[in-house]
């Protein structure tokens, strides 16, 4: 699969620095982000994936990000990037992992997917503004997105860009 054309477009307005890629899976968008010349953790819970990693620059770090607690606790990045990944239980922990003057990089399904088929449970769409109101006020929305797209399949993608301003 390749690396969401919304993303890659944001990608370009930032300047490489240290990147992580939540819920990264096989890292299209990790190694797009090592090709622009970020230095990138990829984060994932299956540990098949890490063989993926093993011949890259791209650091592969294993571990649940669904348990009780936060495994990513002081951990903090220039460029926090989500991709199809939705858990809202730990969304401030998220987002304090992006540094002041970092960029938070969203994008998932969106509420009407499931007339496209998966995913369909509402657990994982987000609702059209969900992201931009969730976010703390010390982040400035460069961009926000929630609109059906018939490309590469008919979809409702959802999405925010945002800068912590403090």
């Amino acid at each position: 699969m390749n690396p969401s054309p919304w993303i890659l477009r944001h990608l370009d307005a930032v300047a490489p620095s240290r990147a992580i890629d939540v819920a990264a899976g096989s890292g299209r968008h990790a190694f797009a982000m090592a090709d622009l010349g970020f230095s990138v953790t990829a984060v994932d819970r299956n540990p098949e994936l890490a063989s993926l990693y093993q011949e890259s620059e791209v650091q592969f770090l294993c571990t649940d990000l669904e348990g009780q607690r936060w495994p990513l606790a002081d951990h903090v990045y220039d460029l926090v990037l989500v991709s199809n990944y939705l858990y809202r239980p730990h969304f401030a922990e998220l987002f304090q992992l992006v540094a002041s003057g970092g960029y938070l990089l969203y994008e998932t399904f969106g509420v009407g997917n499931e007339v496209y088929g998966k995913p369909s449970n509402p657990d994982f769409l987000l609702r059209a503004g969900e992201l931009a109101s969730a976010l703390e006020a010390s982040f400035d929305i460069i961009d926000e997105r929630f609109e059906d797209v018939s490309s590469p399949s008919p979809a409702v993608r959802a999405g925010v860009f945002a800068r912590r301003i403090r």
